[in-house]
């Protein structure tokens, strides 16, 4: 469809908080989030977004099993899926959907060995972030 914003993936993503591989988990903890990923800027506009995808998280864990939240380890589950997508963790918006729409704010800090460390903060959605995805999360 010309002129629209386009979903890229939408899934759930599920880890059980163990080690598979050499790669450290999400967290220690299961936990399980639906992930939509979007292209935010529109091909037909010739304009180049600075920030051109959003990955919108919701925390789909049920209480009693799984109540793990990202907002501790939304650096770690940036680092997989920006791996697994092809996503540039600084040109994407992360979003958390809860009682309140939030958004992580991930600055590399400084590397260790193979590792890239961030400084993590959350903030509230501005308007016009909003304004942007709301289509998107009517149905999350």
């Amino acid at each position: 469809m010309k002129g629209y914003k386009m979903i890229l993936h939408d899934f759930i993503y599920k880890w059980d908080g163990k080690r598979t591989s050499k790669e450290k988990p999400i967290a220690w903890w299961p936990g399980s989030y639906r992930v939509r990923i979007v292209k935010l800027e529109m091909e037909d506009t010739g304009l180049s977004y600075l920030i051109p995808f959003a990955v919108i998280l919701k925390n789909t864990s049920t209480p009693a099993t799984m109540d793990i939240s990202l907002r501790n380890y939304i650096h770690n589950f940036a680092q997989k899926l920006s791996k697994e997508y092809n996503l540039n963790i600084a040109k994407t918006l992360w979003i958390e959907l809860e009682d309140t729409i939030r958004v992580a704010m991930l600055k590399p800090d400084r590397k260790l060995a193979h590792e890239t460390l961030y400084s993590i903060s959350w903030r509230p959605i501005r308007p016009n972030e909003l304004k942007m995805i709301e289509p998107y999360i009517m149905d999350m």
